[in-house]
């Protein structure tokens, strides 16, 4: 059996490196802003360090969130718990479906799949009472809310820079004013996020006596000061075509906010 489980874990892993990690990188990769190599260089090492250190949380929730364990632990099916039983099916259902989608061409979401898959799985072998209702309600809620809420925020980002930067008479020098501003954006969404649960480990194992702020804090503030510095002395567009030197020098945000995206996913 755990030949098997590994087959299919490694079955499941493939699709999801054809599908959601090319959702993940097709941004930067359509834009030209790195190359599709490039891309699966960095996906790659951006989705297993994201899963080695967030996708615990996700994990535990897929496991034990969506279906009551304690269900299927006294009966037993010719000798195998019908959890591991069940689980197997799950993964191979994800696996068949992100394999159908990817072979159409059709970018689909692998939590989905997962979710819907561990439901019906529990549904038939526990029946309803077996599954966590209350939480399929809540992960559909954000299923149906997370494209719109990304609509508004790329909508609202894009407009802000299109105005702010791109249709300014003078954009190079516009976008050189708004560079340290950019930075602040992309290292503090992504640090909020990151950083507290990554310096924490470091405080305690040195023994240091901070407030859990401090080092997120001090981390975050030397990020953007240097993806400042970077690129306002790594300027090389030319200003006889102003408005496409400063998309091409705006690809380096793009490359970052792609680079978090891929972490994220992982």
């Amino acid at each position: 059996m755990t030949v098997i489980v590994v087959i299919l874990a490694l079955y499941v892993a493939a699709n999801l490196g054809a599908n959601d990690v090319a959702n993940s990188m097709g941004t930067s990769v359509g834009s030209k802003a790195l190359t599709l190599k490039q891309a699966l260089a960095v996906a790659g090492i951006l989705e297993f360090t994201g899963a080695v250190l967030f996708g615990g949380g996700v994990s535990e929730t897929l496991a034990t969130g969506v279906i009551h364990p304690s269900e299927f632990v006294s009966v037993e099916a010719n000798g195998r718990s019908p959890l591991l039983v069940g689980m197997v099916a799950v993964t191979i259902a994800c696996g068949l479906w992100l394999q159908i989608a990817t072979t159409k061409g059709l970018p689909v979401s692998s939590s989905h799949a997962i979710v819907g898959a561990i439901a019906g799985f529990g549904v038939v072998a526990g029946g309803i009472d077996a599954v966590n209702w209350r939480t399929i309600g809540t992960i559909s809620i954000t299923w149906v809310l997370t494209p719109v809420v990304s609509a508004i925020i790329a909508a609202g980002f894009y407009s802000i820079i299109k105005i702010g930067i791109l249709e300014h008479p003078q954009p190079v020098l516009q976008y050189r004013e708004w560079i340290p501003w950019l930075s602040v954006a992309v290292v503090g969404i992504f640090g909020s996020i990151v950083l507290p649960q990554t310096t924490a480990p470091l405080t305690s194992h040195f023994g240091w006596q901070l407030p859990p702020q401090d080092l997120p804090l001090a981390l975050a503030a030397i990020s953007t000061i240097a993806l400042t510095a970077i690129n306002l002395n790594k300027w090389t567009g030319s200003t006889s075509d102003q408005k496409k030197a400063v998309e091409k020098q705006l690809a380096r945000f793009q490359i970052i906010s792609a680079c978090f995206v891929a972490f994220a996913h992982g």
